[in-house]
């Protein structure tokens, strides 16, 4: 059974702050990234989607029924994979997903089913029966990922499951991410544009409480094709440009500074190529200062 999940004219206020302003959008299965910088309403946006918060206005309609109506239907359909990892550190991997497991209602023959699938699935075979307080970093995060598809939710959100881990766990979580989302609506809040880069359907682009662009990765990179530059520099000529240009990278190559920029005129006097953006690019190209 697939969902379409909606969320229509969604707006949350604090007092005089708005976090979300009317706030329009349709999942279908697949992985969508939410982009932005802090305090774009990405949290915001997910809580209520989880149902954790309430709207100010605006409703979240999963097949057209609404979220608040429909209760525990509702709730069914959801598997959520927190930032945080105050996860208990004195239970064992299996004690911890049996108990989310009973919080979701899922019966204990479908649970121990699931769960020996889902323990297969993150390559925690062999720490089934380790506390989770001797965990690394990774581990934690494949355990939480483990939790969020229990009972095989249709709408998995997923808060920052990359956030400081080293790059061979950010692949195996990714990877899978991935596999995970053959059937369901996947959204991932980020600040690692990479690890959307390449698994996400579309990206959407948050700033200020409202989408100020969506779709497909390549298609928003191509918004701003001809705009992405790299400069090969002396340190002294670096010196000299660098107050007055929007910097991507900077590395070094032999004697020289490679400076990647973003800008519709490069600097004529001083050598330069133009690149192909990526995603990292139009990030900066919305939120860089």
């Amino acid at each position: 059974m697939n969902v379409n999940l909606t969320i229509r004219n969604l707006t949350k206020s604090y007092g005089r702050f708005t976090a979300l302003n009317n706030v329009n959008y349709t999942f279908t299965d697949g992985i969508y990234g939410l982009l932005g910088p802090n305090g774009a309403g990405k949290s915001t946006m997910m809580n209520i989607i989880t149902r954790n918060i309430n709207a100010t206005s605006g409703s979240v309609l999963a097949d057209g029924e609404n979220a608040d109506a429909t209760g525990k239907r509702y709730r069914r359909l959801l598997g959520f994979m927190p930032q945080q990892q105050a996860i208990y550190p004195s239970f064992t991997l299996t004690r911890f997903l049996f108990y989310m497991a009973a919080l979701k209602e899922i019966p204990k023959k479908q649970a121990a089913r699931q769960i020996e699938e889902l323990i297969n699935t993150v390559n925690l075979y062999d720490f089934r029966n380790k506390a989770l307080g001797s965990f690394s970093g990774g581990m934690k995060q494949r355990a939480l990922l483990a939790q969020a598809l229990l009972g095989d939710p249709k709408i998995v959100i997923l808060d920052e499951p990359t956030a400081g881990l080293d790059p061979k766990e950010r692949i195996s979580i990714r990877n899978l991410i991935a596999k995970a989302a053959f059937d369901k609506i996947v959204i991932i809040a980020t600040h690692v544009v990479p690890d959307i880069e390449f698994i996400a359907k579309e990206v959407l682009l948050l700033k200020q409480g409202q989408i100020v662009g969506s779709g497909v990765p390549e298609t928003l990179c191509a918004d701003i094709e001809g705009t992405v530059w790299e400069l090969l520099l002396t340190r002294e000529e670096f010196e000299q440009i660098q107050g007055s240009l929007k910097i991507i990278n900077i590395s070094h190559r032999h004697d020289k500074i490679c400076v990647r920029i973003l800008t519709e005129a490069p600097p004529a006097d001083f050598p330069h190529s133009l690149v192909s953006p990526v995603l990292e690019d139009l990030y900066l190209s919305h939120f860089g200062n």
